[in-house]
């Protein structure tokens, strides 16, 4: 069977209580605003809530104002807020009002206060509904019709429309539709002619219960999830006993409901003690637990709480990471105490717990380690995200390993975020900056950023650069770290590039110089003497130049390619892989524009044409393959008017502005909306108002004109 899912009903609408969490955090779904594991009920967040529904990885609720928010892990875009972004924090979806909401694995579906329905998430099976197997980071719309609930699963979906008719779609793979099979359904299917109360979807099986109090459950079934004394896997709804049944909740692989009395029974998979009744032996009908009269059940991954008549929280089942939330991270094979105090509801996901206290208030929610993107957080961006207040505002930016630098549009003033351990912000400290902090208010017409410093040219030419200086690339005649801008001499310059240990610039008379670490010759300078001031490269004029991790690239100003540096991977395009001391020409076409990554080098020819050679172990050329080139590989056939590399993958800007990255992909760094990677460019988005790229360490920054 695939990975757990998890589902709990969500709550319904009630008087606004405080929220409380317990079990896992990982991806912060605990919303405490940490990734720690909590094995006691803690509360998060102030706001008042009036439901909450808890999936595998992320959580949801809808505050009393209406209002929906998500939070925890979103690499498929499951917490709507059209990113794919984790959040440690509630995360608003949307401007519109909502009435109930409910967390699957990987997906969000959620109906309006008008009665429309909703979803987002992953999409591979159809469990959107929209008729796609596109994944949507934002809400999108499920037919036209109005509903009343709903109840999102590992890969299908349930709901009940205003009508009572139920409808189900996506994986049908075990009959989990109810529709008598027939493969997976892209948009919803009516299961029967029955009117219904309400319905809980689980694994790949789901239950209802009929307006007439009867449960019926269907799908996979060789746990006896479903309740009917079988193992029998069913495309069709089965009676289960002849009771009559308030509530139901599906879990992954077992099932929970409360019968009309109050009583409360369990069924299904029972190894971590999750059926409640003091054994590990599967039961395939529903036994009774214990002798409480219950208000609410549900059923988690491989655990189940429920809220006693008198508001007591019990839970019982798998207790690893602390979902049980007795202060404990042992199995308990019957309920528990979890926590103290009065609770009003409650639901469970995969491996955490969620519960409204009542006293009011909400929690339950949980990477970009080094916050390098700027965003006022840690957490990893798969597709482009506007970075800052003044996000809109900025004329140019430098990407370093982990920090990154921006030039103000307005006021042309200097700010860094990121990795800040040897002053590489240049805000004269050494603490990690999670947003953009000013660095100088003096005026700035470009920034560049290396592996451990940083260097700009102020508006009156004069260069500065700070960072760690170990091999004397800040330029100031020393070997000392700097933690501010500090001017190098030769005050008119015309253009900078930071590379890995190193930095080159072009002075206003058009000539070369290179400083800092030179083991490889990427200084150009004939020898691999490290420099501490800025040192001649020949005595040629030049009109740009970009410098990578251990090499160098120009182009001169007859518009002839020049490289120089290390070359182990092909990466001066000549032909060779014997690392050179001084430049060495590339080729006898003309080019505009280079720039040096890691190990690879790209640039655009007078044409417009895209080329690209050296290491391309990740797919970084764009050639199709993970083969080196050591001469230019041209990238496909179209025309392009910028292009910015970064250690193992590309970017770049089409002619007609639209938005290509290819190459290592691990941490979202091509903006696809997943972390797989690509040999050949893919689109970044659909927009065709790209103005630049810059690709870093294991990040882009995109800037729109």
């Amino acid at each position: 069977m695939a990975v757990a899912l998890v589902l709990a009903s969500a709550l319904s609408a009630c008087t606004p209580a405080s929220l409380w969490t317990w079990g896992r955090g990982a991806s912060g779904q605990l919303g405490t605003g940490t990734t720690t594991n909590a094995v006691t009920p803690a509360q998060a967040g102030g706001a008042t809530w009036s439901a909450l529904s808890a999936g595998q990885d992320h959580s949801c609720g809808i505050r009393s104002d209406q209002t929906i928010w998500c939070w925890g892990y979103n690499d498929d875009g499951q917490l709507g807020d059209g990113t794919t972004q984790n959040r440690l924090a509630p995360v608003q979806v949307g401007a519109a009002t909502w009435k109930a909401v409910s967390a699957g694995r990987a997906h969000t579906c959620a109906i309006r206060t008008s009665g429309s329905l909703w979803c987002w998430g992953y999409n591979g099976s159809s469990q959107l509904g929209d008729g796609t197997t596109f994944g949507r980071p934002s809400p999108v719309q499920v037919g036209s019709a109005s509903w009343k609930s709903v109840a999102a699963a590992s890969s299908h979906t349930c709901a009940i429309r205003a009508d009572d008719t139920l409808w189900c779609w996506g994986a049908d793979s075990s009959g989990q539709v109810g529709d008598g099979g027939g493969g997976d359904k892209d948009t919803p299917v009516q299961v029967g002619s029955s009117t219904w109360a309400s319905t809980s979807t689980g694994g790949s099986a789901t239950c209802a219960i009929r307006s007439d109090g009867t449960l019926w459950c269907w799908g996979y079934n060789a746990d006896g999830v479903l309740g009917d004394g079988t193992t029998t896997t069913r495309t069709s709804p089965v009676q289960v006993g002849s009771s009559v049944w308030g509530q139901v909740s599906v879990g992954e692989d077992h099932t929970c409901g409360l019968r009309g009395d109050g009583a409360a029974a369990c069924w299904g998979t029972n190894a971590s003690g999750q059926v409640g009744d003091g054994s590990t032996t599967n039961q395939l009908s529903p036994v009774q637990i214990g002798t409480p009269t219950w208000k609410r059940i549900v059923a988690g991954g491989s655990h189940s709480c429920a809220v006693t008549s008198t508001d007591g929280l019990l839970c019982w089942g798998a207790g690893a990471s602390g979902q049980v939330g007795d202060g404990t991270a042992t199995d308990q094979l019957l309920p528990v105490a979890a926590g103290t105090g009065t609770w009003k509801g409650l639901v469970a996901g995969s491996r955490h717990t969620c519960a409204i206290r009542s006293d009011s208030v909400r929690a339950c929610w949980g990477e970009n380690g080094t916050s390098q993107l700027g965003d006022g957080t840690t957490t990893d961006r798969l597709t482009p995200l506007a970075i800052g207040a003044t996000a809109a505002n900025w004329s140019a930016v430098g990407a370093g390993d982990a920090h990154a630098c921006g030039v103000a549009f307005d006021d042309s003033s200097l700010w860094c975020w990121g990795a800040n351990d040897y002053g590489q912000v240049g805000d004269g400290t050494v603490t990690q900056r999670t947003s953009p902090v000013q660095v100088d208010a003096s005026p700035f017409k470009s920034v560049t950023a290396g592996d451990l410093h940083s260097c700009a040219i102020r508006n009156n030419t004069a260069l500065s650069c700070w960072g760690n200086n170990t091999y004397g690339q800040l330029g100031d005649g020393t070997t000392n770290p700097v933690a501010t801008p500090t001017n190098i001499g030769l005050t008119t310059w015309k253009a900078v590039s930071a590379g890995g240990l190193f930095t080159c610039g072009i002075v206003v008379n058009d000539t070369l110089r290179c400083w800092g670490l030179n083991a490889f010759g990427q200084l150009g300078d004939g020898t691999t003497t490290d420099r501490i001031l800025p040192n001649p490269v020949g005595s040629a004029t030049w009109k740009a130049v970009d410098a990578g991790d251990s090499h160098a690239c120009a182009v001169r100003s007859d518009d002839t390619l020049w490289c120089w540096g290390f070359n182990g991977n092909g990466q001066l395009g000549d032909g060779s892989t014997n690392a050179h001391l001084s430049p060495v020409q590339v080729g006898t076409a003309t080019w505009k524009a280079v720039d040096a990554g890691g190990n690879h080098t790209c640039a655009i020819r007078t044409d417009d044409t895209l080329w690209c050679w050296g290491s391309g172990v990740s797919g970084q050329l764009g050639v199709g393959s993970t083969v080196d080139k050591l001469t230019p590989a041209q990238v496909g056939t179209a025309t392009w008017k910028s292009v910015s590399t970064g250690a193992d993958h590309t970017c770049a800007v089409r002619a007609a502005g639209t938005l290509w990255c290819w190459g290592k992909n691990a941490d979202g760094q091509l903006g696809r909306g997943s972390t797989t990677p690509s040999t050949a460019p893919v689109q970044v988005g659909t927009l065709t108002t790209w103005k630049s790229v810059v690709a870093g360490s294991n990040q882009s920054y995109g800037l729109l004109s």
